[in-house]
């Protein structure tokens, strides 16, 4: 009986000594899973002055909504920065929150990472060094106003302003949501000094969700990335673990000149992709292009719609006239990208994971590296270059298979001599391996096409046999 009241009290030390040395091991990293995080409410003046607007200044937080509670610190790693309250006036009323979030000032303490940012009102957030959020992001603003390019009354409104002044100057590690009933306007102004940056990046290691609510009523999210004010931005960069928008299609635009890129990345979590529908468009006279990159491990999908076409998808007519980006390239190393596109797109180029494209015509489409293409039509394209690619899995629906022979490609130049079966091969939706055969029509220098000629019904049947069989005995083993 004694042995074992000494074992449990051997074991109770154990556990004791055990727990309190992962908390301190966790703290010696950095990480304290026990602190519990604080809400910081912002209460700065309505003056320009940085003194009174500067994020750095303790006395512009509160710790309660009614602002009565002083913090004795500024925020920190654990705090949840909320925005309810606007601080700034427009024509003598209250319009919007503003914080002056300089991080290297000799007067106060610099604040380089933070929790959150909740924002119940319009946000506006200069940035002068570097600064990141360990969880999210969630902006909610209901607008009256439309989005104009112009810096007038109107024209400057926003649901969120940055001015970026560093290069990299938002990480977002959670999910970056952008809510509204009516209109969200996004502006980004890249640049406010002559030394300023000319890149750009937005990093959000979550996704980028656009939310609509209410699909059927007056209103969409206007995202502008390079804003009429912007100096020295050429380049929008944006690190994304997934873009998604729902109720309404939304409408990307800049305000100047701008080449924008969109990676899709892990970045060191869960790739959560998601299905986002939108214009890409800007005035007339103002040339921007898109880039997209595909390296997360998962699904992203993407349409892209004509903006002569944007009343049909809840635009109001508010883009008549307006000038589509061009797409230059489209790459995908890894994951699935869907691409469905009503503009035609230059240079796609294909390195590994799975592409599953649907185009009016691509400039040139390169394949180097191996990978999927999973069938949506027949890709027509200005060039068609096979580099040493170890192997393409061509995948096919049921529906597709329908047809005696399928063309993968229309190409007016065949850029290099390759052995088409020893490069492609066909697959079912399934994962069954469909055999048949693949032609190359045309030569090098020359218009032709890439056709596969499906097997014939029987040994189709067979194959398919085959795997609904096997199907049936894991399901039974189950």
């Amino acid at each position: 009986m004694k042995s074992a009241t000494n074992l449990k009290y051997t074991l109770r030390q154990f556990y004791y000594y055990a727990n309190t040395l992962f908390f301190y091991g966790m703290c010696a990293t950095g990480v304290n899973a026990l602190a519990e995080s604080t809400d910081y409410y912002w209460r700065g003046g309505s003056t320009w002055d940085d003194l009174f607007i500067r994020a750095g200044n303790v006395a512009n937080w509160k710790a309660d909504a009614e602002g009565n509670i002083p913090h004795s610190t500024v925020p920190s790693e654990t705090s949840n920065l909320i925005f309810d309250v606007a601080n700034m006036q427009r024509n003598g009323n209250p319009d919007y929150a503003r914080v002056n979030w300089y991080v290297a000032y000799t007067s106060y303490p610099s604040i380089k990472t933070v929790n959150s940012v909740t924002a119940y009102v319009p946000l506006e957030i200069h940035i002068t060094s570097s600064i990141s959020l360990l969880g999210d992001w969630h902006g909610t603003v209901s607008s009256d106003s439309k989005y104009t390019p112009s810096s007038s009354d109107i024209g400057s409104r926003k649901s969120m302003r940055l001015v970026a002044d560093t290069a990299n100057f938002l990480t977002v590690g959670g999910d970056m949501a952008l809510e509204t009933d009516k209109y969200f306007n996004s502006r980004f102004r890249l640049g406010s000094t002559s030394t300023a940056s000319a890149s750009y990046t937005l990093a959000v290691k979550g996704a980028l969700n656009f939310i609509k609510n209410g699909a059927d009523t007056a209103g969409y999210h206007t995202f502008d990335m390079a804003a009429y004010d912007t100096t020295t931005g050429t380049s929008f960069s944006m690190d994304l673990g997934g873009l998604s928008s729902s109720g309404k299609a939304v409408y990307m635009t800049s305000a100047k000149n701008l080449s924008v890129n969109i990676n899709f990345m892990s970045n060191g979590g869960v790739f959560k992709g998601g299905d986002f529908e939108g214009v890409f468009a800007t005035e007339s006279g103002v040339s921007s292009n898109l880039s997209i990159n595909m390296s997360g491990d998962g699904r992203q999908s993407m349409t892209i719609y004509k903006a002569s076409n944007a009343s049909l998808h809840g635009f109001e007519n508010d883009l008549d006239g307006k000038t589509d980006m061009a797409i230059n390239s489209v790459e995908v190393n890894n994951g699935e990208l869907v691409l469905d596109s009503e503009l035609s797109v230059g240079d796609v180029r294909l390195l590994g994971g799975a592409l599953k494209l649907s185009a009016p015509k691509v400039e040139r489409i390169i394949i180097d590296g191996g990978g999927k293409l999973i069938y949506s039509g027949a890709i027509v394209a200005g060039e068609l270059s096979v580099y040493d690619a170890p192997s393409v899995d061509v995948v096919f629906s049921a529906d597709d298979l329908k047809n005696m022979e399928i063309t993968i490609f229309e190409f007016d130049n065949l850029t290099d001599e390759f052995d088409v079966n020893s490069v492609f091969s066909a697959y079912g939706e399934s994962g069954e391996e469909l055999g048949g055969e693949f032609s190359l029509i045309g030569e090098v220098g020359g218009p032709g096409s890439l056709i596969y000629t499906v097997p014939e019904a029987a040994e189709l049947a067979s194959i398919f046999g085959l795997v609904a069989l096997l199907f049936a005995v894991s399901r039974r083993r189950k």
